[in-house]
């Protein structure tokens, strides 16, 4: 009885070993799917950090030409001769700006008829209610 016993209780841990061998093999495969997943997605972003590195060198060039013909820029507005002719640009104490008087009802007129173009490039799911309700 004893030794039916000993069998039995090595008969079930042999069967709990095979279902965590089984457990184990079925994780291995799902790991190695995994790893040849990441791996793949690794060399998917180091081609696309190779490609975007080059881009950003050559926006750091493209930077540094903007800054030096600002630079440029900025050493002509400050020289004399721009001045001077800044000077000439300007209109004299014989010249004035002049306002041109508008009515509230023209003022009006074209603002509804700007809203009437909008509505008219405006869906309703874009929000176009909100412009019928300001006309």
């Amino acid at each position: 009885a004893a030794l039916s016993k000993a069998i039995e209780q090595k008969l079930e841990r042999i069967g709990a070993l095979g279902v965590k061998i089984a457990e184990m093999k079925s994780d291995l495969g799902d790991s190695v799917q995994s790893l040849d997943e990441d791996k793949k997605f690794l060399a998917e972003l180091d081609s696309q950090c190779a490609s975007k590195s080059g881009v950003h060198e050559e926006e750091k060039k493209m930077r540094a030409q903007e800054i030096v013909a600002l630079a440029d820029t900025i050493k002509i507005l400050n020289d004399d001769d721009a001045l001077d002719l800044f000077k000439k640009t300007l209109p004299g104490a014989s010249m004035s700006f002049v306002q041109v008087a508008s009515t509230f009802s023209a003022q009006r007129k074209e603002a509804m008829s700007m809203l009437a173009q909008v509505r008219g490039h405006v869906q309703v799911s874009q929000g176009r209610h909100r412009i019928d309700i300001v006309m």
